[in-house]
């Protein structure tokens, strides 16, 4: 299995990596991604990344768009090359809907920056569909979108997720379709094709049940494979080596 978006770095994680490494490993997790979305965590991110079977991608979050540099960005892929993807970045308008402007601007700009230093990207989406609709299209008919990347945490529109698809995106499913009140999301999740999907924690946020409202961790993960199977009427270890593959195929190929 592979947990293809946490942040080690938040609160206590950082202070107790190799046991939440050791937890992960435990229960059959080979790699992770961790994810840094202010240039404050930068520090933190590349500690992460001295471990192995770590995963980095750095990116400025909607929530901190007014912070966004494009210079300084630019500077830090530079600096530190192995940094697989630009994310999170996106639009959520559920907490920040006056910043739209800046969000707008910042999320344009950080997938520019994609293209140029050839990055895939990971988007967070939430409260925008429409717009992240529109962005998604504009960006694709500019040919921006060469490296692909993945709607982190989905859990959107059939309508997003089609375009998604249709732009070449990959769809990550967290511990939320474990909720007993998924149904609408595990309903679009069914028509997602296999090839086109991934597992992740998000954490230590979104714990799948049974441990929902708990703080979740990488060794989860399995939680949400199990529920994928079931949603997808596919036996565990085909959902699992599959999602593993489409793990390697965006943030690992050419």
């Amino acid at each position: 299995m592979i947990d293809s978006h946490c942040h080690l770095g938040i609160d206590d994680f950082k202070e107790n990596i190799p046991e939440y490494l050791a937890r992960a490993k435990e229960q059959g997790v080979s790699d992770i991604l961790t994810v840094a979305c202010d240039y404050n965590q930068i520090d933190d991110l590349i500690h992460m990344s001295k471990y192995p079977n770590v995963y980095t991608a750095f990116g400025i979050h909607p929530e901190s768009a007014d912070k966004f540099d494009y210079q300084k960005s630019l500077e830090i892929y530079k600096k530190y090359p192995k940094i697989a993807a630009v994310g999170e970045i996106g639009l959520d308008y559920y907490y920040n809907p006056d910043t739209k402007k800046e969000q707008l601007h910042a999320f344009h700009e950080q997938i520019n920056l994609a293209h140029q230093i050839q990055k895939p990207i990971i988007i967070h989406a939430r409260e925008a569909d429409n717009e992240m609709i529109d962005v998604l299209k504009e960006s694709y008919k500019k040919n921006l979108l060469t490296k692909s990347g993945v709607m982190h945490c989905f859990c959107g529109s059939p309508e997003l997720a089609k375009v998604a698809l249709d732009v070449g995106f990959y769809i990550s499913v967290s511990g939320i379709i474990t909720f007993k009140n998924a149904t609408k999301l595990r309903d679009i999740i069914s028509n997602i094709p296999l090839d086109k999907l991934l597992i992740e924690t998000d954490a230590p946020y979104l714990a799948p049940h049974p441990f929902r409202g708990k703080r979740n961790e990488p060794a989860f993960v399995k939680y949400t494979l199990n529920v994928l199977a079931e949603i997808l009427n596919k036996d565990v270890n085909t959902v699992e080596n599959q999602t593993n593959k489409n793990f390697f195929d965006l943030f690992e190929g050419e």
